[in-house]
């Protein structure tokens, strides 16, 4: 028997960007677990006539599965919003923010949340920006996820290149500040911060194929560190998260300096939902399955939605 507790539930996947692959698997895994707890969900991908299927109101509630451009840029949202459907995350303008990673480090500077230095170059100001900088540095588009785009300088003779080659792709970068230390990841779930997980990549850095290939990053949950430091890891994860201004969920990234000091590298308002994703692996942490996870969600954006 289908549950109609939240009518019709669109899983809103795929799309055009560079992630459309991961989105696609994030959304499969949805959809398959609102199913299986009998809610009346279907797959809407957003490469096939996204918009007339809004118009049409086909849905009655939103589960955002959109990883990168047109979805975590606050595109869809706003298309949501002017139908007025309910959707699970953030508005446009905090997606906008949190996508764009220029804005979203100048809300860490402004709240006091300890970010890596950076830059912002572009293909007229790069050569001048670049001579203030020693390496290791990352170089890095201002608005893609997945580590897509992401190269690493370690020598001066190497930064022309890696630059220029990055530059025909993307018209803005930013060169970052390496941190070489420990890797943290801190899901938000509502108002709460879940289990810290550390991350050890078996490659130099957690990047695209780290992320998701299954067995090249070993995941430790919770993270061996003293209560000390996993206090203030889920205390800065909630202030990052608010700075953004983001609702519902969101995954907040770190790396600790060699004394152990953390940064907040940046923070994903639409985390992955794959079957090696890691905010489903901090909530399975403390209890709350897949299928659960998605159901809390759900009533965060209904409950959202009834007080309009």
């Amino acid at each position: 028997m289908v549950n109609k507790q939240f009518g019709k539930i669109a899983v809103i996947l795929g799309g055009t960007s560079r992630e459309r692959e991961i989105s696609l698997r994030s959304g499969e895994a949805i959809y398959q677990a609102l199913r299986r707890i009998g809610l009346d969900a279907y797959k809407l991908d957003a490469a096939n006539g996204v918009l007339s299927e809004i118009r049409k109101r086909k849905m009655d509630i939103a589960f955002l599965a959109l990883h990168g451009k047109g979805g975590e840029d606050g595109t869809i949202q706003k298309i949501l919003g002017r139908y007025r459907i309910p959707y699970i995350g953030s508005d446009p303008k905090a997606s906008e923010v949190c996508f764009n990673k220029v804005k979203a480090k100048r809300r860490f500077i402004r709240f006091g949340i300890p970010t890596p230095r950076y830059s912002v170059l572009t293909r007229k100001n790069w050569k001048k920006i670049i001579e203030g900088w020693v390496p290791p540095y990352v170089i890095k588009p201002v608005d893609e996820g997945s580590s897509i785009g992401v190269s690493f300088v370690y020598d001066i003779r190497e930064r022309a290149r890696v630059i220029r080659s990055t530059l025909q792709k993307y018209p803005v970068l930013l060169v970052e500040q390496m941190i070489e230390g420990r890797e943290f990841t801190v899901g938000i779930l509502g108002q709460r911060s879940l289990s810290v997980i550390e991350l050890q990549p078996k490659r130099k850095f957690y990047d695209f194929k780290a992320k998701y290939t299954k067995g090249l990053t070993d995941y430790l949950i919770p993270a061996p560190i003293d209560k000390r430091l996993e206090k203030k890891l889920k205390v800065l994860a909630l202030r990052a998260h608010h700075a953004l201004g983001l609702r519902h969920l969101s995954r907040v990234d770190f790396r600790l300096d060699f004394e152990n000091q953390p940064y907040v590298l940046e923070v994903n308002s639409i985390p992955g939902f794959t079957e090696t994703s890691l905010l489903p692996k901090a909530a399975r942490a403390i209890g709350i399955d897949f299928a659960h996870l998605c159901l809390s969600l759900l009533n965060m954006a209904n409950k959202r939605s009834s007080k309009k």
